[in-house]
């Protein structure tokens, strides 16, 4: 948008706006591997709920029963989606490196509140600081 305003010599959006919706919906965008152009209504709400949201995978006692969570600490996020029957995702950590192997979806859990952790135990206060292990 800012190049066409540089080369016009003007802001004046209105006589350009329909060339930029355009090139912006023909260029693949990098959340949903897609071209925006490209996606129908079957399967917008498929793209919206699983692309990069946090989920949190089931440990090996899938039924064990106690009160603590079947589900490991650590958040992962889904970075693709592969379509098979079944559909199975593929993870990354938070450092973007890839989880070995894939996931099928009973085997996710998907986080409510992500950047919520565990809290150890206090280390100390300094005024209104905390410090929590």
């Amino acid at each position: 948008m800012w190049k066409v305003f540089t080369l016009n010599g003007t802001y004046k959006w209105i006589n350009i706006c329909p060339r930029l919706v355009s090139e912006y919906n023909r260029h693949k965008h990098q959340t949903i591997n897609m071209r925006p152009v490209d996606v129908t209504s079957a399967i917008v709400e498929k793209l919206l709920s699983t692309v990069k949201c946090n989920v949190k995978i089931t440990t090996p006692a899938r039924f064990k029963v106690g009160y603590t969570p079947n589900w490991t600490i650590e958040e992962f996020k889904i970075a693709k989606v592969q379509a098979t029957n079944p559909v199975i995702y593929l993870l990354e950590d938070s450092r973007k490196y890839p989880v070995a192997g894939g996931f099928y979806e009973y085997e996710l859990h998907r986080v409510a509140n992500p950047y919520v952790y565990l809290v150890e135990k206090m280390l100390r206060k300094n005024g209104n600081k905390v410090y929590m292990k």
